[in-house]
């Protein structure tokens, strides 16, 4: 693993970390004025971060990233088809 892969990877943890940060300070518990329905929406935030929470970053081989590419260019030659 290079350098560059290493200030990458600190840069996405950080970028992480940071979101993470900001939708906890946006997603904060609801207070009495907050309608049922924004209730909703901060039970969602608060799901859809643990879920987030439990992912891990794995990078791609070159292999997988062919076969990805391969695949969107074969669509993408049928749509025009």
């Amino acid at each position: 693993m290079t350098n560059e892969d290493n200030s990458r990877r600190g840069f996405l943890k950080k970028a992480a970390a940071a979101v993470g940060v900001t939708a906890k300070t946006l997603i904060s518990a609801p207070s009495d004025s907050v309608s049922s329905e924004s209730a909703k929406y901060v039970n969602d935030g608060h799901l859809q971060q643990k879920v987030m929470s439990q992912k891990q970053y794995v990078l791609m081989t070159d292999n997988e990233k062919e076969q990805m590419l391969n695949e969107i260019l074969s669509n993408h030659y049928k749509e025009l088809a």
